[in-house]
């Protein structure tokens, strides 16, 4: 893989034309959401355990930790590839209805007409105009609020009609799910494991850990961890907190473990995305 795609892809959000070409022969896994359109050609793509056709008329939108990889395409093929953090897809979901999380997490293609490729090309000239910039000024709140679109966009496109006919486990994993959240958003700077959750929801965690991934892909463990990471960054941009005070605040029993956690997740230690965020 090129060293400027690297580095690229190690950014928490960015954009770039490719043909992906550099996918062919390993592929790819990111820890991000990734929202790729086509511009022109067409080709033949692996992701995650399936075989799909990206055509003009598609969008190919991936959770987290999908693999991808091109198969073959023709020689014109080229696509818009934008990148973002699954916390601001978490933002901007949070009071979604379950049916809508299934199918955003579960559907891989997007067909879209005229009207709708329109909308997706504007969403893409100010994603790029976003990201170009990154880290600097509100660009981070601009791409949250982009993200946010596209999400309440997707949920106009996907209708009502379509959503109904959307089936779940059980109005039970509904309800598990939805108080596993507001366990969650209660108890997350004090508890960090799974245990504790699927003990308050009388469950073993083998279950919660069923019903998180049918519902929206994740295990328990990376949403939590996910929040907590959020969270993190969020108090490290936003306050001139000490890093320990930070860690304390969280529920973590020491700054070097949140050091271990933030660079497992983050790849950098929580003072070096302080100094990179303040750049």
């Amino acid at each position: 893989m090129e060293e400027n795609i690297r580095s690229l892809l190690a950014q928490e959000c960015f954009y770039f034309r490719t043909s992906l070409n550099w996918t062919v022969e390993s592929g790819v896994t990111l820890d991000k959401c990734l929202l790729v359109m086509v511009e022109r050609g067409k080709a033949s793509v692996f992701v995650g355990e399936n075989e799909y056709i990206l055509e003009r008329n598609q969008i190919l939108f991936m959770r987290p930790e999908l693999p991808l990889k091109k198969l073959r395409s023709t020689t014109d093929f080229s696509v818009s590839l934008m990148a973002f953090p699954p916390s601001m897809l978490r933002d901007s979901t949070e009071r979604m209805e379950p049916r809508f999380l299934l199918l955003l997490f579960t559907q891989v293609i997007w067909g879209v007409d005229t009207e709708n490729r329109k909308l997706v090309e504007h969403f893409r000239e100010l994603f790029r105009f976003a990201v170009a910039d990154y880290g600097r000024g509100y660009t981070r709140e601009l791409v949250l609020s982009l993200v946010n679109g596209l999400v309440y966009g997707a949920y106009e496109m996907c209708g009502a009609a379509r959503l109904e006919n959307l089936s779940l486990d059980s109005s039970r994993s509904r309800e598990l799910f939805r108080n596993f959240m507001e366990l969650l958003h209660e108890h997350l700077t004090r508890e960090h494991e799974v245990q504790f959750y699927a003990g308050k929801l009388c469950i073993s965690s083998k279950y919660l850990t069923q019903v998180s991934k049918g519902m929206i892909g994740r295990t328990p463990k990376q949403i939590i961890d996910e929040t907590l990471m959020h969270e993190a960054m969020k108090l490290l941009d936003k306050n001139n907190s000490s890093i320990q005070d930070i860690s304390v605040s969280l529920g973590f029993p020491d700054q070097s473990y949140f050091g271990r956690f933030f660079k497992r997740l983050k790849h950098m230690s929580p003072q070096q995305y302080r100094l990179r965020s303040k750049r």
